[in-house]
């Protein structure tokens, strides 16, 4: 099984010049089926599994897709913008890469030419690190994603109680290729999030906020779990998250109103994969609306999980599966956020749901070859309605146990 998928990812990595969406996003695929059924051979063998194997192919695979082009994103090219703009010794926050002075530095594939960043500013100041000790290499901007990704692992696997199930993200594909192929420096956010939520289920509460102010200025959703973390026992060192996120700041402080305006489209602007938000598109009557409603669904779900979540944990759990819920926008990417938990709770939904996630990719077919968008394809149903129907499982075995029990 492992042969067989390092094998496939060998094939993603193939140094065609032009690359063909319909083969690419096929491979992926079936490379997460692959995973999947390598992940419900080690639960039948009950964990049987030497952990030097599973961490020797793991490796393997990581270093196999370092060498990938960046097949199904430009965000890479994106961030060395970004990183060259600050290398210029000017703000990224302030400039637009349709902007004629910045000519020399733009390229075709950097996507988004008529919008300021809206990357938080500890990416800014990775991608300008990366850019001035890489001299620029799409390979170099990865290095912040790979150590990233490398940390989330090895806290992943101090976290299991059961080491083989460390698997579930170690062998998965979807962090595999989005982090080490893409080099998409959610891997930043992941695990500094993750790490504060580990940290914060242990008492250890200066580093949990410290750790959660700095995921906060990756991609700033973290921050709605600083409620959790104050009524958990925190309070004392509440201060640390917003005075690390204010320290991340100072370099690139400007007016970023029209950079936050744009960057509410993630919430309820234009759509691509989206889960509920068509439903609450249609009964809002409008985007303006729609976004709003969606916004304040996000900031239900973060203020029921700082009344009622038990855990630190629960709690980051609840945040990230209502933003991918009720979002407009669910790139495969986003589903970073929720997998590496699911080795932690093993959750089958959780893993079928990142396994599917390729399937998000076939919009990029018509973009490759006709230049049109169609975030809204009745595809993203081949991902939503299995997981729904994993997750039903879930719940009825669970209450079935839970009901023997009592």
């Amino acid at each position: 099984m492992g042969l067989e998928a390092g094998l496939l990812l060998l094939a993603l990595v193939r140094g065609d010049e032009v690359h063909d969406p319909q083969r690419e996003i096929a491979l992926f695929f079936v490379t997460s089926l692959l995973y999947l059924a390598g992940l419900a051979l080690v639960c039948r063998l009950d964990g049987g599994v030497r952990p030097s194997l599973l961490l020797g192919w793991a490796l393997l695979f990581r270093l196999t897709a370092f060498c990938m082009d960046p097949l199904f994103s430009d965000d890479l090219y994106r961030y060395r913008w970004e990183g060259r703009v600050a290398a210029a010794g000017l703000n990224p926050y302030e400039h637009r890469p349709a902007e004629p002075a910045l000519a020399a530095i733009l390229e075709d594939r950097v996507d988004g030419k008529d919008f300021r960043p809206v990357y938080g500013p500890l990416l800014q100041t990775l991608q300008w690190v990366l850019v001035m000790a890489g001299g620029g290499s799409l390979l170099a901007m990865k290095l912040g994603a790979c150590a990233a990704e490398l940390a989330l692992s090895w806290l992943l696997f101090q976290w299991v109680t059961e080491k083989w199930r460390w698997f579930a993200w170690g062998w998965c594909p979807l962090g595999i290729v989005e982090f080490w192929g893409m080099g998409h420096h959610d891997a930043v956010m992941v695990a500094l999030a993750l790490g504060a939520v580990w940290l914060a289920d242990r008492k250890r509460w200066s580093i949990a906020f410290l750790l959660l102010g700095l995921a906060g200025a990756t991609k700033y959703w973290p921050l709605l779990l600083w409620p959790v973390f104050v009524r958990l026992g925190g309070w004392r060192w509440a201060w640390l998250a917003p005075a690390a996120f204010g320290l991340c700041w100072l370099p690139w402080y400007t007016n970023v109103l029209e950079n936050a305006r744009y960057m509410g489209g993630f919430v309820g602007g234009w759509r691509n994969n989206d889960a509920l938000f068509g439903a609450i598109l249609a009964l809002a009557g409008g985007f303006e609306m729609a976004k709003r409603v969606a916004a304040a669904l996000i900031l239900a779900g973060s203020f029921g999980a700082a009344l009622w979540a038990k855990s630190a944990r629960a709690a980051y759990a609840i945040v990230v599966v209502t933003i991918l819920l009720v979002s407009a926008n669910v790139h495969p990417w986003y589903l970073t956020w929720l997998v590496p938990l699911a080795a932690v709770e093993w959750s089958w939904a959780a893993i079928v749901w990142g396994a599917l996630a390729p399937l998000h990719y076939v919009v990029l077919i018509r973009w490759r070859l006709e230049h049109v968008w169609d975030g809204v394809s009745n595809w993203r149903w081949a991902v939503y309605l299995p997981v729904l129907a994993v997750l039903m499982v879930q719940l009825i075995r669970r209450s079935r146990v839970g009901g023997s029990r009592s």
